[in-house]
């Protein structure tokens, strides 16, 4: 796996501080005044501001966590504490359905690991930022409709850029941004967002703005990086060309946009929505391949099937043959076949001691008919299997 470069943050000449290393030269005007890599001292801070530069591109590591944390909130004062404790800090636990919570759908123990890092310092942020807390209030804390499947996208979101080696500062950019990107749609008729039917062309013309409304909603709250802007503008766009505000294509999309790409179009298949109930993971897995292949790059298409499980972990299912099972294994080349451990058969009688398997991808014409995690870690009765 190859490490991506650390993430780029403009900040302001006056929270530049000895020790900061440049992700960009700075200019002034033609004339070059510093090269990336430089290592920021009082005399290099001193330049800048003799050249009157208000800002520079600093990249930072792991360990600059706490200092990137305080440059995203600035000089934000925090929310009230009443509104932060009557949202309470597990909110997201209420916004994320169990199937797509880290420990249920993270591949390794690895991505696990790093998403469950980036979430705690996503939420010290939004709870340290009584701009971003409010954004999150308009956005319904995402339990309207059609924000429902924004916190779903998110953890996945993470699992692919953790997979792909982003380190925290990375993270935490990509967190931000994969949280918001369709906070546009606040700003779209509810008239048109709540339709149930198809929508004619002036509709859908009114649809696509939503992607304009969220860069300017997120341009006037992010003081010192771009990616959230760029991601909620760029998140309808396609690695092939053909999407749209701007119908641009392959590296020129930011890759926490492809990122987003991705796992909006997964996460909003596997959500209700009023008009559908969502499909099954192996659905929306089947539904997406052949067209995400073509929407994003093979970096990041690769990265998701690395760091996803499709089933997630503690999934029971039930088979179009009746008999119910838990899943025993993965398979990296078909995720959407696992292999299931038999737990009732078609009749309902409990076989669980029998410790039977059956591996659907050696058995494809079985397939699976719905799912349903249950977290408290007992084993279901098969009248309490239900769609999950």
């Amino acid at each position: 796996m190859t490490l991506k470069p650390a993430p780029e943050f403009r900040v302001p000449l006056s929270k530049l501080a000895t020790g900061m290393v440049l992700a960009k030269p700075v200019t002034y005007g033609a004339s070059p005044l510093l090269s990336a890599g430089a290592v920021l001292d009082e005399t290099l801070i001193e330049k800048l501001r003799s050249f009157h530069v208000d800002h520079a591109f600093v990249r930072f590591d792991d360990g600059d966590i706490p200092t990137v944390k305080r440059l995203i909130v600035g000089l934000d004062e925090p929310p009230p504490p009443g509104e932060v404790s009557k949202a309470s800090r597990d909110f997201l636990s209420n916004s994320v359905p169990p199937f797509a919570r880290p420990h249920m759908c993270a591949r390794t123990p690895e991505v696990f690991s790093s998403v469950q890092e980036t979430m705690t310092n996503t939420l010290d942020v939004l709870f340290s930022s009584s701009r971003l807390f409010a954004l999150l209030d308009e956005a319904g804390f995402f339990q309207t409709s059609v924000l429902r499947h924004c916190p779903v996208a998110w953890t996945y979101a993470l699992c692919v850029g953790a997979a792909l080696g982003y380190n925290q500062p990375s993270l935490l950019d990509l967190s931000v941004a994969a949280l918001f990107y369709d906070v546009g749609m606040t700003r779209v008729s509810s008239r048109v967002v709540a339709k149930p039917g198809k929508l004619t062309e002036m509709e859908y013309a009114e649809i696509r703005k939503h992607t304009h409304f969220g860069k300017r909603i997120l341009e006037e709250i992010s003081p010192i990086s771009d990616a959230a802007a760029t991601v909620a503008f760029e998140h309808h766009e396609s690695y092939a060309g053909g999407g749209y505000p701007r119908g641009v294509n392959g590296d020129s999309l930011h890759e926490y946009s492809q990122i987003v790409i991705l796992t909006d179009k997964y996460a909003a298949l596997m959500t209700d929505r009023e008009h559908r109930r969502r499909f099954q993971p192996y659905q929306a897995y089947e539904m997406m391949l052949e067209e995400t292949k073509k929407s994003v790059s093979p970096d990041v298409f690769n990265a998701f099937l690395r760091s996803v499980l499709i089933y997630p972990k503690g999934s029971f299912l039930k088979l179009s043959n009746g008999e119910i099972g838990t899943i025993a294994d993965f398979h990296d080349a078909v995720p959407a076949r696992p292999t299931v451990e038999i737990l009732y058969d078609a009749s309902g009688t409990d076989v669980s001691a029998q410790k039977r398997r059956m591996d659907l991808a050696d058995n494809p014409q079985i397939t699976i008919e719905s799912f349903a995690v249950f977290e408290t870690g007992e084993t279901p009765s098969h009248e309490q299997h239900s769609d999950g």
